[in-house]
């Protein structure tokens, strides 16, 4: 368990440092294709900003923000084109739902988010492409992890002194997603976007027996992502990687009670059952329930 605890407190950071070192090209990684669908404001003022895995075109009035005290949460919806056949209405719940709980838990480190009432700024966004994981090819993986957690349970070879180990994914099948999202004022005015866009790789994102698996994993780290840019105004794929706090790991991964009391209206994180969840490949929406209005 301790060993499954630390993978998981570590799988954010992990993708950072694969995306540097390029272990994701090395190990096979999906192609993040950016989008511009006409959702957003405005489009005209968003410069790019890349990582290894990750492309995004990104903006933000730091200005304007520093006045911010109070944000609104739109959750976030499938835009028509990726509604289609392939995944469940509760599958698509699950995955937006991730994000949102993401970004409204890095929105609280710095604003008050309200449920009610008139709010400085409102966040919302859209997903506008979704690539499904290809569940005979992440289960490969699975299965092989699981075959050495099982030898070295009756000591067979190499595998008695170890217990679940990571093998990587075939590079074929890996899932991707595309999320346009903006920040807007009480007058509608736009005071930050991004249009961001990642692609799981076979090293370090989880194999499960799903078709929404690594769009699951790539929604959270979208609200992370947009999250920070919004509360600190940094462009967060040029941040400095930090050891996780332990509000964050009580929060984001042990799955116990939001900062912010509105945060509750996304869900508690899957917790131990996740944790456990995920290493026997099970599907997210089996451990995560998605938003409270959604059980």
């Amino acid at each position: 368990m301790r060993t499954t605890l630390k993978a998981a407190l570590n799988a954010r950071a992990a993708r950072r440092v694969a995306a540097v070192a390029g272990l994701a090209v090395l190990a096979g990684c999906a192609t993040p294709v950016l989008t511009q669908t006409g959702l957003l404001a405005r489009y005209d003022h968003l410069t790019p900003s890349e990582a290894t895995a990750t492309k995004s075109r990104i903006f933000i009035d730091k200005g304007a923000m520093a006045q911010v005290r109070t944000v609104r949460i739109v959750p976030t919806t499938f835009t028509a084109a990726v509604s289609g056949p392939g995944v469940t209405e509760q599958e698509r719940r699950v995955v937006a739902n991730a994000a949102d709980r993401a970004l409204c838990y890095e929105l609280s480190l710095r604003y008050d988010v309200v449920s009610s009432g008139p709010a400085d700024l409102t966040v919302r966004a859209n997903i506008t492409r979704a690539g499904l994981t290809n569940v005979p090819a992440s289960g490969v993986a699975v299965g092989a992890s699981a075959a050495i957690t099982i030898a070295a349970q009756v000591g067979v070879g190499f595998a008695d002194t170890i217990g679940k180990v990571p093998v990587p994914r075939l590079p074929i099948g890996l899932g991707d997603l595309t999320v346009e999202a903006e920040a807007l004022d009480a007058r509608r005015q736009q005071r930050a976007a991004m249009v961001w866009a990642g692609g799981a790789n076979s090293f370090t994102n989880q194999a499960r027996f799903s078709p929404i698996a690594d769009i699951y994993d790539l929604a959270g780290d979208f609200g992370q992502d947009f999250g920070s840019y919004l509360a600190t105004g940094e462009d967060p794929f040029e941040s400095e990687l930090t050891l996780p706090t332990y509000d964050r790991v009580r929060v984001t991964v042990l799955g116990e009670m939001p900062r912010d009391p509105d945060c509750q209206a996304f869900g508690r994180a899957p917790g131990i059952d996740g944790i456990i969840g995920d290493s026997f490949g099970a599907p997210p929406d089996w451990t995560d329930k998605g938003p409270t209005a959604g059980r």
